[in-house]
């Protein structure tokens, strides 16, 4: 009786320890995941934030990436306003105050560190106006005179437009924070032009439009921008005759205007 008993007691004792020993192991082995999975988590935290802070030094060979973080490049003005004033060989005397241009473009750049090369597509218009009894004219030939308006006629304007396609390459110095200095050639496709002679009669307001007035196809500007933030102040130099001289009188414009940054 008594070997019976302390058997059933072994028994007993053998089944509890084994029991204690599997929870054991079972406990052991959730912490071995909890920790494994903490691990894992860890180092996917790591990963993300050293590719947001390579985000911030881009080279030259990732195209198409203008935001840069910090160090912040110079801001480009993607659209622009400016005034037109005329250099010219012969007595044309468009007026500046009526001589305007407008400009834009998408702005596609390269940019490490505080240096940038920007480049993109982009239109402009350019007009150059003439006040008082002064019109441009075309002849049956095509040429360009510079006549009077009609009699009886109260002169308001006699305008040349120019409509382009240009390709700005432009290198840009940042000095922190969107101050800048922007620097670099336009290239201008000049892809229409036309005369429009605005004038009143008797009340009834009337405008002439000459076509196809003879622009040269191509020509070259020259710009500088002072970036200030989102805001710049831009100077233009235009030493190309845009107009053909078989047809028109030679000359030559500079323009000064403001361009606004508008895409971030």
């Amino acid at each position: 009786m008594r070997k019976t008993i302390i058997a059933v007691l072994a028994f007993a004792v053998g089944v509890t320890t084994l029991s204690a020993q599997e929870t054991i192991e079972s406990i052991m082995a959730k912490r071995d995941r909890a920790v494994a999975e903490r691990d894992s988590l860890q180092e996917v935290i790591s990963k993300k934030r050293e590719r947001q802070k390579g985000e911030g030094h881009l080279d030259f060979d990732i195209p198409f990436y203008r935001k840069v973080r910090r160090p912040r490049a110079a801001d480009i003005g993607s659209i622009g306003a400016g005034v037109l004033v005329s250099e010219s060989s012969d007595a044309l005397g468009f007026s500046p105050q009526n001589s305007l241009e407008f400009w834009g473009f998408l702005p596609l750049s390269h940019t490490k560190g505080r240096h940038s090369f920007t480049y993109g597509p982009g239109i402009g218009f350019k007009n150059y106006g003439i006040t008082g009894n002064k019109a441009m004219k075309m002849t049956e030939d095509g040429g360009i005179t510079i006549g009077r308006f009609k009699d009886g006629a109260i002169p308001r304007i006699s305008r040349l437009t120019i409509f382009n396609v240009n390709m700005p390459l432009l290198y840009s110095l940042g000095f922190g924070k969107g101050y800048g200095v922007t620097l670099g050639p336009v290239v201008n496709f000049n892809v229409s032009s036309s005369i429009i002679n605005k004038y009143t009669i008797d009340g009834d307001k009337r405008k002439d439009k000459y076509k196809y007035v003879h622009c040269n196809l191509v020509t070259v500007d020259a710009m500088v921008q002072l970036n200030l933030r989102d805001v710049s102040v831009y100077g233009r130099y235009s030493p190309m005759n845009v107009m053909d001289r078989k047809y028109w009188s030679e000359f030559s414009t500079w323009s000064v205007g403001v361009a606004l940054s508008l895409l971030k």
